[in-house]
């Protein structure tokens, strides 16, 4: 047939076609091959300063460096103890001190000017423990009296102890000192004493002198030297006075 002859004659019309196919193919996979450009180079990252080491201490402001801690302070409890017992102590003196000088007669203070036989009125202060702590010491006796003990550690051995034989050291309320025999014997004193100090009025009969003895305001006191001579008598007549 003539139309299968033309057919066979006529150029192909869809080749070119197909090549621009191919092309657009080749095109498009070389498109997608291609390498995307290489990234900028990320600038180098700074250098980090040194930790600074951890747990080291920091010096506080002002203080120089190899300087010692100071020390606590010590609690005051130790120093408030010792306080008190210097309190303690000082209060103890000044009470010893006045016991003391409260017996002793006021300096420059002119004695009473007695005589063997006289009688004068007194007033002798006391406390209820006197008839043990009042005591004097001499190797002397007058008119019969004597003190308790012969010398400062030997007691009287030359008689008994009677009561109005046994001299002891008083004081009297305007601070007349003597030695007198007969006071724990009187009615007075045979009853209950007060507890506080007190004072009897009583018969004061001179005998005479004793030259320097020693004297003893306590049993647990020291022996106080006389210089000076005491009037010696007997003590009669008392009476307690009220306050």
């Amino acid at each position: 047939m003539a139309t299968s002859s033309e057919d066979k004659d006529r150029p192909d019309e869809d080749a070119p076609s197909e090549e621009a196919g191919a092309k657009d193919i080749s095109t498009e996979e070389d498109g997608g091959s291609r390498a995307a450009p290489p990234a900028e180079a990320a600038a180098p990252a700074r250098a980090s300063r040194p930790a600074k080491q951890a747990g080291a201490a920091r010096r506080p402001a002002g203080k120089k460096p190899g300087a010692r801690p100071r020390a606590a302070a010590q609690p005051q409890g130790g120093s408030l103890g010792k306080s008190m017992i210097l309190f303690l102590i000082i209060i103890g003196g000044l009470a010893a001190a006045f016991a003391y000088f409260g017996r002793e007669p006021a300096a420059g203070t002119a004695g009473p000017k007695w005589k063997t036989g006289d009688k004068a009125q007194v007033e002798v202060t006391l406390v209820s423990t006197d008839i043990k702590d009042l005591a004097c010491w001499s190797a002397d006796e007058v008119n019969g009296r004597h003190c308790a003990f012969e010398s400062p550690s030997k007691g009287w051995s030359k008689g008994d102890a009677d009561d109005k034989k046994l001299l002891r050291p008083y004081t009297t309320t305007d601070r007349v000192q003597f030695l007198a025999a007969g006071l724990w014997s009187e009615p007075a004193l045979t009853g209950k004493l007060p507890s506080a100090r007190f004072a009897l009025k009583c018969t004061y009969t001179v005998e005479g002198r004793m030259k320097r003895p020693g004297i003893r305001w306590s049993s647990e006191g020291a022996w106080l030297d006389r210089t000076d001579d005491w009037y010696t008598g007997l003590l009669s007549d008392c009476k307690l006075i009220t306050p």
